[in-house]
């Protein structure tokens, strides 16, 4: 009797089963432990055996990404973002950052911007609306055309530019005899399409010719007739189109395109600025970044819409500086740092012609060498545009500049024209600070102020200018934050210039802050200051707004001690004994001294004759009047009728 186990009945009627799943239960009856196991056994053996697979392969796949996200990628599309390396330095991935700009990825050439610089790109386009600004510019550049080609018709009479004949030739309502032409006169139907035509073109050829003009008068004069002190020497402008810093930031962002000229006599549209390089594309995406989280946006937009590039000259260097049109503080800065530069009219200030009797002022241009150069610090306080620090940058290479500017706008501005003007070398010795310089005192440190910027006026942005002067349209209103000068140059000072390192030069035109500023220091701390440059503002600040007698006091008999304070302001003829020292003269017994050496001149010998009417001057300008600082620094933008 043959015996049969049971055993292998299932195993055999199982194997014969062709499919898939029936090998697997072949091969699982063929393994010595699964062989002994029930039916349900087998299937929990199989569940866990699953998830162990998935388990692992889950594992395998995060492993993956995080490498991937460290690769040559950099966090690409299907890395994870926050394990992006971009998180470290931003906070944000280089794919939520290309997210929060909508995808849209720019190039520049061959090159893709990078994250951050892509982001900076894709948020000044929609903050200018450079779309719009595309639309504008194309409009605008039309007319620049249209205008040339109808001042093509005008000619002028017997040469020069003082005088334009009416359109002549085909699309003119005068013939060759200066007449109507009888088509014209006669008024037919037929003739009345070219008519339109002609009057508009004569239209819109009148705003360019007066332009020209204009031009012509204060710039195109030959040298004998043109005045020595003025800054300039252009000639009549070609048309162009007027590019605003809006353009630039624009253009630096990749997001506008400047058309192109069909006319040889009209050059292209462009910038001098060399938004081509990296290096400033990349200063100028920097500025944005900074201004957008300083400064208002509505005061960024309008600032950057007024203010256009101009080429002008710094004592012999070629400079393209970007401040609004007719802005006169710009052009009498010009007028002083140009002084005398190629037979040039001398200037004290914007508009005041320097005598004979000044020669011996300390200028900007000819500062001594121990003042100026490797580790020497000069410090501007009301830089304005940037000018003055330009000025040092370029004569005294290496000086550490720190240009110290409270309005906002201002300070946009010198910005952009460090960004395009100074090579990366010379922009690592300037160190631009918006702040405006207030009191050591702890309830006044730290303090807020009202001012005003006038962009016809950009060097005298300050806190008591009358309310009648202000222009509602233009000029904008800001609150500046007050801080000590010490704390400024704690900030400021570079690495490799030594904190406490005194200060070379200070130059002080800041609209009234010098009596803030100059009460503040410490007598050792004033005393390191090699050389004082400036003005005093007693005498134009309202009754109303000026500060407490005492503080005008300790201001003046501090700052008089330098030669240029004596010489040219009114305050010192207070101390009339005082003794003067760093000077310039041609006076050899004068040379040289320190305070107290021999050849020390006093204040009334300094002065001389602008001290002779100095009592009734002082009385009218409350000079010892004043007995407290109610309103110096109050939250107001207006003095008093």
């Amino acid at each position: 009797m043959v015996q049969i186990s049971r055993i292998n009945i299932p195993r055999r009627i199982r194997g014969g089963n062709g499919t898939i799943l029936g090998q697997l239960r072949a091969y699982a009856d063929s393994l010595p432990h699964l062989a002994r196991l029930s039916p349900v056994d087998r299937m929990l053996v199989a569940v866990g055996a699953s998830l162990l697979f998935a388990a692992s392969l889950s594992y395998f796949l995060l492993i993956s990404g995080i490498f991937a996200s460290y690769g040559p990628a950099g966090g690409g599309t299907g890395a994870d973002p926050r394990l992006s390396p971009d998180l470290r330095r931003i906070g944000l991935s280089e794919e939520a950052l290309l997210r929060r700009g909508g995808g849209r990825r720019i190039r520049v050439g061959a090159k893709e911007l990078d994250a951050i610089e892509n982001a900076v790109a894709l948020d000044i386009a929609q903050a200018l609306g450079c779309d719009a600004l595309q639309e504008e510019m194309e409009r605008e550049w039309q007319g620049v055309l249209d205008g040339a080609r109808v001042s093509e018709k005008y000619k002028p009479r017997g040469g020069g530019s003082e005088k334009y004949d009416e359109p002549r030739g085909r699309g003119s309502p005068y013939g060759s005899d200066g007449k109507l032409a009888g088509g014209w006169e006669a008024g037919k139907a037929d003739d009345y399409a070219a008519e339109l035509a002609g009057e508009v073109g004569a239209a819109a050829d009148r705003n360019y010719r007066r332009r020209l003009q204009y031009d012509a008068d204060d710039y195109g004069r030959d040298d004998a007739d043109r005045d020595p002190g003025y800054p300039y020497s252009r000639e009549a402008e070609t048309p162009a189109l007027k590019m605003t810093a809006r353009h630039l930031f624009c253009l630096a962002a990749e997001s506008l395109t400047l058309p192109k000229s069909t006319k040889p006599s009209v050059p292209d549209p462009a910038t001098k600025c060399d938004i081509s390089s990296f290096d400033v594309r990349d200063k100028l995406f920097a500025l944005w970044s900074s201004a957008s989280s300083q400064m208002p946006q509505d005061v960024l937009l309008r600032v950057l819409g007024v203010v256009t590039e101009h080429t002008e000259t710094l004592r012999g260097t070629e400079v393209h500086i970007w401040y609004p049109e007719n802005d006169k503080g710009t052009e009498g800065m010009l007028r002083v740092l140009n002084s005398g530069y190629e037979n040039r009219q001398s200037y004290n200030f914007d508009s005041e012609p320097a005598d004979y009797s000044h020669d011996n002022l300390y200028r900007f241009h000819d500062l001594p060498p121990k003042f100026v150069g490797s580790n020497k610090l000069f410090v501007d306080v009301g830089s304005a545009l940037g000018l003055t620090s330009m000025l040092i940058s370029y004569i005294y290479p290496e000086t550490t500049i720190v240009s110290i500017e409270p309005a906002s706008p201002s300070w946009l501005i010198q910005n952009i024209n460090y960004r395009c003007n100074l090579s990366h070398d010379q922009l690592q010795y300037i160190h631009p600070i918006l702040a405006g310089v207030g009191t050591k005192h702890h309830d006044d440190n730290d303090s807020m102020m009202k001012m005003i910027w006038r962009p016809s006026m950009t060097t005298a942005t300050r806190s008591w200018s009358p309310e009648k002067e202000y222009d509602f349209a233009v000029d904008i209103k800001l609150t500046v934050r007050l801080r000590t000068l010490r704390t400024i140059l704690a900030e400021a000072t570079p690495e490799d210039l030594p904190l406490g390192t005194p200060i070379s030069v200070l130059n002080l035109d800041c609209e009234g802050c010098e009596y803030n500023l100059i009460p503040s220091m410490h007598e050792t701390e004033f005393n390191s200051i090699g050389l004082i440059l400036g003005r005093t503002n007693w005498g134009y600040i309202p009754a109303i707004k000026k500060p407490s007698s005492q503080r005008a006091k300790e201001t003046h008999q501090r700052v008089c001690q330098h030669y240029n304070f004596a010489k040219r302001c009114k305050e010192c003829c207070d101390f009339p004994s005082l003794l003067v020292k760093h000077r310039i003269s041609t006076r050899p017994e004068l040379e040289g001294g320190d305070g107290g050496s021999p050849g020390e001149l006093t204040i009334a010998e300094v002065a001389g004759a602008l001290c002779n009417d100095f009592e009734s001057w002082a009385k009218e300008s409350k000079l010892r009047d004043i007995p407290d600082d109610y309103g110096w620094t109050e939250m107001s933008a207006f003095a008093a009728e």
